[in-house]
């Protein structure tokens, strides 16, 4: 027994030193991992900063540039340059100062009391322009670097900000850039990556990079962008957003909130300038819940064979199983899938929302919803019964070949489905022309607002939610446009005089411009290579199409069929505008047009003889000033 106990303790001693010794090893093993990797980032903060010479500069994983869908550039990727100096390697202080201050434009006695500091590298200016950077080059100075790093532009400043979000340090943040982070700042995306996007065939992308060609038009865009910055300084202190929808595709063709901010400049913004409360959970207005509910009655009606309409609607036993499979089809009840993001992580407590009135017998409408889901359900109940993907992307082009790859929504789960007969569709448009109001274009608005009461747990606030769905035209929708708004109120609101149109209410001012931007974009959708349509401008009314009367093209061509002008513009360009005007042409002379016939602003009549005037080489006395809409162009 005394034997086996002192064998037992020797072992226990030996195990004891091993482990001892391994956590040795471990530790040591560790200090001198650490101090290499110091030497070691020590050693390569030095490379970096002597590779960032005059003539050297960073070239991998460059992000994306990001266009509308005529070719704007709306993000990109520009270099930035950066002087510094290292003072111990300045052979003449005093000399180096009096040349640097020339170049730069800083005084010399600025640069001399930075020159003195004891540092091993001194900032001179960040961000130099590029002649800056040349007088630079000229002067040859030892000591005096260049540092090259990219950063991120927007052109558009606050246009559209809010649709296309911001990214810092190549990663997206918000927006279409946060979206899109893989697909924007890496070489190679495989299918799985981007399943609507139409790869013909291959598993992965072959570029180095990726441009984005978006869906967004930034003529429409900034027509939206005025209309909505005018609601909100109307109405103090409220935010606004507004999408402008495609309903046959589901392509996104405009956004606008208020206040927006420059994402050029974002560190200057409160968070909830940036939030976008087209995401965020709003109470659905009674109005638009009992149009709702009206279509599960008709959907009801239509399953269970029975015909109903909308004049003849009566209250009976609801059936909500079948309303619940509803909601989830028009994806009112179930999550959003588009490709825009907020950027941030839902909150893990959800706000309460309270109404502040009598309690409604609307079935199992949802009484919340972001309004994004709003739009897309009733564009799914109205344009047929046909399922959309809401898209902001209408291509990839990969860079080496600018090999394009088209957005096709239709690859997967959507092809051949529908949420609900046409028939049915049929007849909520009617019930839509009895309950909105009409505009201008055959449009429709239907609109509504709420007080209600926000139960979080850092305490109730009342808010002011306002919500208008445009349908245009409400016969055969085209275009849906959301618009809405939420505004802080001080306390609990007994009585309400507040128009609930007021969002829509001067809507037609903008509409035709509009829908004339969108008529004249679809005609040369097919017309226009990518290149040419950097520099295109198009009408912004008046524009000519060859559509059926009974379209959105042909009342747009009954209320505009007036003759553009012409003048200063090329053959090419003005027979373009020209198109399916249905008119009896005469062409004289070549070169640009310098007169015609009828002249501008003339009501056309189909069959007219149109003659168009056109001179090469004119004299210095006949020179035709440039066209508004290409000298715009051509200074872009």
């Amino acid at each position: 027994m005394v034997r086996r106990s002192r064998l037992r303790t020797e072992y226990n001693r030996r195990r004891l030193l091993w482990v001892l010794l391994i956590v040795l090893m471990v530790l040591g093993g560790a200090a001198g991992i650490g101090f290499v990797y110091r030497q070691q980032l020590f050693t390569l903060s030095e490379v970096w900063q002597e590779t960032f010479s005059a003539d050297e500069q960073p070239v991998e994983n460059v992000r994306g540039t990001i266009y509308d869908r005529n070719f704007k550039e709306l993000a990109q990727t520009l270099e930035r340059v950066s002087l510094y100096a290292r003072p111990r390697e300045l052979e003449n202080l005093q000399e180096a100062a009096k040349q640097l201050s020339g170049a730069l434009g800083i005084p010399e006695t600025e640069i001399l009391q930075r020159l003195g500091r004891d540092s091993h590298l001194v900032w001179l200016r960040r961000d130099i322009g590029q002649g800056e950077e040349e007088e630079i080059h000229k002067l040859d100075l030892s000591g005096i670097y260049l540092h090259r790093e990219f950063a991120r532009k927007y052109p558009g400043q606050a246009t559209g900000a809010h649709l296309i979000g911001y990214a810092e340090n190549d990663l997206g943040l918000a927006g279409i850039e946060h979206y899109y982070n893989r697909l924007l700042s890496h070489d190679h995306v495989r299918q799985e990556d981007i399943p609507n996007i139409d790869l013909k065939g291959e598993e992965q992308t072959s570029g180095y990079s990726h441009d984005l060609v978006l869906t967004v038009d930034m003529k429409i865009q900034a027509i939206l962008d005025k209309y909505v910055a005018g609601l909100g300084e109307n109405l103090g202190q409220v935010q606004i957003g507004s999408l402008l929808l495609e309903t046959v595709e589901g392509e996104v063709i405009a956004g606008a909130n208020f206040p927006s901010y420059n994402p050029n400049t974002i560190w200057q913004y409160e968070n909830e300038v940036l939030e976008n409360i087209l995401l965020t959970p709003l109470v659905i207005p009674e109005e638009i819940r009992r149009f709702f509910r009206d279509a599960s009655l008709l959907q009801g009606g239509w399953e269970q064979g029975t015909q109903v309409y909308p004049w003849s609607l009566v209250s009976g036993k609801t059936n909500f199983a079948r309303q619940l499979r509803l909601w989830e089809r028009l994806q009112l009840s179930t999550e959003l899938n588009v490709d825009l993001s907020s950027g941030k992580k839902q909150s893990s407590s959800i706000p309460e929302f309270i109404d502040w009135g009598p309690a409604l017998d609307l079935g199992t409408v949802p009484k919340t919803a972001a309004p994004l889901k709003v739009l897309l359900g009733m564009t799914h109940l109205l344009n047929g019964g046909k399922k959309i993907q809401p898209h902001f992307l209408d291509r990839v082009l990969e860079r080496p070949g600018q090999k394009e790859h088209f957005f096709d929504a239709f690859q997967g789960q959507l092809r051949g489905r529908n949420v609900l007969p046409s028939l049915v569709s049929r007849e909520l448009r009617s019930l839509l022309r009895a309950q909105g109001i009409p505009g201008i274009l055959g449009s429709v608005a239907l609109s509504g607002e709420t007080v209600s009461r926000i139960s979080a747990p850092s305490g109730s606030q009342y808010v002011r939610d306002r919500m208008s769905l445009v349908v245009i035209p409400a016969e055969k929708p085209e275009l849906i446009l959301l618009l809405v708004s939420r505004q802080k109120e001080p306390g609990p609101l007994l009585v309400d005089d507040s128009d609930p149109a007021y969002l829509s209410k001067s809507i037609d001012t903008i509409l035709p411009s509009m829908v004339a931007l969108q008529q004249v974009s679809q005609n040369l959708a097919g017309l226009v290579e990518a290149a040419e349509r950097k520099d295109e401008n198009f009408q912004s009314a008046g524009a000519i199409t060859g559509e059926t009367d009974k379209s959105l093209a042909g009342m747009l061509d009954e209320q505009n069929r007036l003759m553009p002008d012409l003048t200063g513009l090329s053959l090419r360009k003005g027979l373009r505008i020209l198109q399916g005007a249905e008119l009896e042409l005469h062409i004289e002379g070549s070169g640009r047009i310098v007169n015609q016939s009828p002249k501008k602003g003339q009501v056309l009549k189909k069959g007219e003889q149109c003659l168009l005037t056109l001179k090469k080489d004119p004299t210095p006395k006949e020179i035709v000033q440039v066209h508004p809409l290409e000298k715009e162009s051509e200074e872009k």
